[in-house]
C-alpha cells in the first residue's frame, strides 16, 4: 500500500531538518513548505503536527511553529539513549543480515574511501559542501541498511529516529570544515569493522564497533561545542525564538518571521 501523502509530507520534512535545510529556531510556514515539496497545505499541516508530538517542533502561541532546540543536557541524553539502543541493533543486524545487506554496505564503505581521497587531495584537508553532502547520503544510507537488518522494526525505527535526532539537533555535524580528513578515516574503518561483524555474523563485534563509534561522534561533537560554544542555555549561538508582537513599551519594530529558505541539500557525518 503506498504511503499516504501525509506521511510522505512527513518524511520530506523531517529529512529536511536532519539534512539543516530546516534549522533550530527556524519558523514553519505551511504555505511555503507545501510550494517546495510540491504539496497541498492539509498534508504539510499534518505533518508538522506529527513532528511536533515528536518533540521536533514547538508551537508557540501566538507565533506558530518552530524547529526546536536542544539543550546541551538534552544532547548528552540522546547520545546516551544511542549508547543503549545501537549497539544491540547492530548485534541483531550482524546476526541477521543478508548476503545481499552485507554486499550493500560494503560497496558503501568503499565509496566513502574514495569521497576520503577527494577531502584528502583538497588543499584545506576537509571537505566542501558536494563532498559533505555525499558523505552524510552515503552515512545515513549505510546506517539505514545496517539497522533494517536487525530484523526488529520496532528496535531499527527507535535506533533510526535517535541517530536522525542527534544531526538534526547538532548544526556542526552539517558543517563541510567538520569532516576532515581524520574524522572521515576513522568513521571509514569504523564501517568497514562493521561489514566484517556482519560477514562474519560476529554479534559482539558489531556491538562493540557500534558503541565506540557513537562514543567517538560524541566526543567529537562536545569538543566542538566547548570550542566554539553552542546548544544549550547561555551559548552564544542560542537565539530566542522570535514572536510576533513586540514586547512592552518597545518601539522597535517586530523582526520578520523566518521563513524557510530553499538550501543546497547538505547531510551529516558520522556518530
Amino acid at each position: 500500500m503506498p504511503p499516504t501523502l501525509g506521511l510522505q509530507a512527513y518524511d520530506e520534512l523531517r529529512r529536511m531538518l536532519v539534512t539543516g535545510r530546516l534549522e533550530p529556531g527556524m519558523q514553519l510556514v505551511n504555505r511555503k513548505l507545501a510550494d517546495e515539496i510540491g504539496m497541498s497545505m492539509t498534508p504539510v499541516r499534518e505533518a508538522v503536527t506529527r513532528l511536533a508530538s515528536e518533540g521536533l517542533v514547538e508551537h508557540v502561541p501566538g507565533a506558530g511553529a518552530f524547529v526546536r532546540r536542544i539543550t546541551r543536557p538534552e544532547l548528552a541524553q540522546l547520545y546516551d539513549v544511542r549508547e543503549a539502543l545501537e549497539p544491540l541493533a547492530a548485534a541483531h543486524a550482524a546476526a541477521h543480515a543478508t548476503v545481499a545487506e552485507i554486499t550493500e554496505l560494503r560497496a558503501i564503505a568503499a565509496g566513502s574511501f574514495t569521497l576520503i581521497r577527494r577531502i584528502a587531495a583538497r588543499p584545506e584537508r576537509h571537505a566542501d559542501a558536494d563532498l559533505m553532502a555525499a558523505w552524510m547520503d552515503a552515512d545515513q544510507r549505510f546506517h539505514e541498511i545496517l539497522f533494517e537488518a536487525a530484523r526488529n522494526r520496532w528496535l531499527s525505527k527507535i535506533a533510526t529516529d535517535m541517530k536522525l535526532l542527534a544531526y538534526g539537533f547538532t548544526p556542526q555535524r552539517r558543517i563541510p570544515e567538520f569532516l576532515t580528513v581524520a574524522v572521515a578515516v576513522q568513521t571509514w574503518r569504523g564501517h568497514r569493522r562493521l561489514v566484517r561483524a556482519m560477514a562474519t555474523h560476529n554479534s559482539t563485534l558489531a556491538a562493540e564497533t557500534a558503541l565506540e563509534h557513537i562514543r567517538a561522534g560524541k566526543e567529537e561533537v562536545f569538543a566542538h561545542l566547548a570550542a566554539h560554544g553552542g546548544t544549550g542555555e547561555g551559548d552564544p549561538t542560542r537565539r530566542p525564538i522570535q514572536r510576533r508582537g513586540r514586547p512592552k513599551g518597545s518601539k522597535t519594530k517586530r523582526p520578520a518571521a523566518v521563513a524557510c529558505p530553499a538550501r543546497r541539500r547538505k547531510v551529516r557525518p558520522r556518530g
